[in-house]
């Protein structure tokens, strides 16, 4: 066997290693969530989220062959699809046929990880990781014995190594001697002096700076009274909770805090008329790690807002053509812009007319001539707070953080609105879902990490060939959903194969590497027979699936299937797609919860076997069994 068959083999283990891996802190992230859904009142972000989760679990189970998960997945999924747009609480009785199912797809996932024990590749297979690729570590100083399990259950299954202490001296002795792996300290407010002693000398502090080490450090108090908050944020700690807790949304915290290094950074719009003035602000922010548009014609500021999608927006209050305060009034009335941070940057001194401006819907108003930090810290802190905002009151954020691509969310949020919308922007809208050709191998040159990258620079890509109405979206871990609207079918066609071959002519620049890649694209048209946004993303990662089965680097255009002219061409339609199912093991299977009239605790389930159609239809058993008894298929398919 070749080498790079070994080496393909090898990476294939890893990764289904990391995904065995992650499945119970993803299944306990589902029952979590599935149970804040119930206590609300049926909150749709909650929903949305659960929804999304679910998806992102069957999909990776798909991705990796893992079929009980991903057929447990997707009947949890198929029930709640029900319920999608109803914006009611379902009513007593199918609670509790949905709390069954999500505690069968539970079962279903712990038992598969517990009957199909993925080990890494061995040590001599493995090939030597780069020195830079050291777990990440995260320390427990002095947390509650009842608390350790479940913030542990989670950060490990986030891939972080864990590190328990019950003294601030055996963690500062620790870290002395070497701190290479540590990238976060979760402690108990008691040790707050210990750690940050009022000298700002030891501890934590940086000896010449006199701040704090740059490691994310993040305080639990028994209380949330004043003193201790204030006590906190004066050792600039990065965040703050008081008991009870929530461990997998303090997890969650953490990764944001300690990745955010390898986010994308913050993305600066300046509209500015004074081409050096532009200059002036842009150079500052790039600078800063920032990254910045300048638009100096205002009247093009709408067509770029929807390409760059800024975090904050810095805007002269005179220019020629549009004044600032009527863009940004302009800018407010588009839902996608609504909460987008707006700055004024002008040489206007009129208190009167700073004030007038600002209620046009601007956040602040900076006076020229302005320093560099006074500068960089209101656009930082601006950017911060709207952020942090968004976390607060658990608004999903439109961006995804990793790539600065649309989310996934936000994308079957707009093909939910193209579907309830009578009129178009465009008389024919699509989705287009672009798939990576062989992801294993661009992980190989990549990295995981890397992934976000490759994501990232293929939607800077391919946002050049897009109109302003498009909605490009980060879909899945190596994958981009795109709403498109065009005046004819064929102009979608022709837009999908201009984005495989502007992709697989392009090189994507890596941090240590170069790398190539092609991309897969399923067209699925958006019209009255679409159910909802799901069965629409569905029927497009299916023709995905066809164009890359079919060589990649090409398109295919999800048809629905024509009427039957009779009952011979129905069967002979049938026969087809079983024997293809049979071969390819397209058959899935459904957990149907049954109740007991006699109210027996135990509970009970009915499998039913589905067949997923090409255009994304799910056929009951009913219709394919007699097809199956004439093929002569029946015993393999009972097997």
């Amino acid at each position: 066997m070749s080498s790079d068959n070994i080496d393909v083999r090898t990476r294939k283990a890893e990764l289904l290693h990391a995904f065995m891996q992650q499945v119970p802190g993803r299944v306990a992230a589902i029952l979590e969530n599935w149970h804040r859904l119930v206590q609300s009142d049926w909150d749709p972000e909650l929903f949305a989220k659960l929804r999304e989760r679910i998806s992102t679990i069957a999909e990776a189970a798909d991705k990796f062959g893992v079929k009980q998960i991903e057929n447990s997945a997707q009947s949890l999924q198929a029930h709640l699809s029900q319920h999608t747009g109803t914006m009611k609480k379902p009513v007593h009785d199918e609670i509790v046929t949905l709390d069954g199912l999500v505690h069968a797809f539970k079962d279903a996932a712990l038992d598969t990880c517990k009957q199909l024990p993925v080990k890494p590749p061995t040590e001599r297979e493995q090939p030597a990781a780069p020195a830079s690729t050291e777990a990440c570590r995260v320390y427990l100083l002095d947390i509650d014995d009842s608390q350790i399990p479940g913030l542990s259950k989670h950060l490990k299954a986030m891939q972080y190594e864990i590190g328990t202490f019950t003294n601030a001296s055996d963690l500062l002795e620790k870290a002395a001697g070497g701190t290479s792996q540590t990238c976060a300290l979760i402690s108990h407010i008691r040790w707050l002096p210990e750690l940050f002693p009022e000298s700002r000398q030891g501890g934590l502090w940086h000896e010449k700076e006199g701040s704090n080490t740059g490691m994310p450090v993040a305080f639990i108090a028994d209380s949330s009274d004043l003193q201790t908050r204030l006590q906190a944020m004066r050792t600039n700690a990065s965040a703050f909770w008081a008991k009870p807790i929530d461990a997998y949304t303090v997890a969650q915290r953490m990764v944001e805090l300690t990745t955010q290094q390898r986010h994308v950074p913050y993305r600066v719009l300046v509209v500015e008329d004074d081409p050096a003035q532009a200059v002036f602000a842009t150079s500052i922010l790039n600078k800063a790690g920032f990254k910045t548009h300048s638009v100096t014609d205002p009247l093009q500021v709408m067509e770029v807002l929807h390409d760059f999608k800024p975090d904050l927006i810095l805007m002269d209050l005179y220019m020629p053509g549009a004044s600032g305060a009527e863009l940004t009034a302009v800018i407010r009335e588009q839902n996608e812009f609504v909460d987008t941070p707006i700055v004024f940057l002008s040489g206007e001194q009129d208190l009167d007319k700073q004030l007038k401006a600002l209620s046009f819907g601007g956040e602040d108003f900076l006076s020229k001539p302005i320093g560099p930090k006074h500068l960089i810290s209101t656009v930082t802190n601006r950017i911060r707070r709207a952020k942090e905002i968004h976390h607060r009151l658990g608004i999903p954020d439109r961006l995804d953080k990793a790539t600065g691509l649309f989310a996934r969310h936000y994308l079957l949020e707009r093909v939910e609105m193209t579907l309830s919308t009578d009129t178009h922007v465009a008389d024919v809208p699509a989705v287009l879902h672009i798939e990576i050709d062989n992801p294993e191998k661009a992980l190989d040159v990549a990295g995981i990490g890397g992934m976000d990258v490759i994501l990232s620079e293929t939607g800077n890509i391919i946002s050049g060939l897009l109109q302003p109405q498009d909605v490009l979206a980060r879909f899945g871990d190596s994958s981009l959903g795109l709403l498109a609207c065009r005046d004819k079918k064929e102009d979608l066609a022709k837009l999908a194969e201009q984005l495989c071959e502007t992709v697989a002519d392009k090189i994507i620049e890596l941090e240590r590497n170069t790398i190539g890649i092609t991309v897969s694209v399923g067209i699925c048209i958006v019209d009255g027979s679409n159910q909802d946004a799901s069965s629409i993303v569905s029927k497009g990662q299916w023709a995905s699936r066809m164009a890359h089965n079919a060589g990649g680097n090409q398109t295919y255009l999800y048809n629905p299937p024509k009427a039957a002219k009779g009952d011979e061409e129905d069967n002979l339609w049938l026969a087809n797609l079983v024997q293809e199912a049979m071969q390819k093991n397209l058959f899935q299977i459904y957990f149907q919860p049954m109740v007991s009239l006699q109210g027996t605790a135990n509970a009970h389930y009915q499998t039913l076997l589905r067949l997923k159609s090409p255009n994304g239809q799910l056929l009951t058993a009913a219709t394919f069994i007699s097809v199956a008894e004439e093929l002569g298929v029946i015993g393999k398919l009972d097997q």
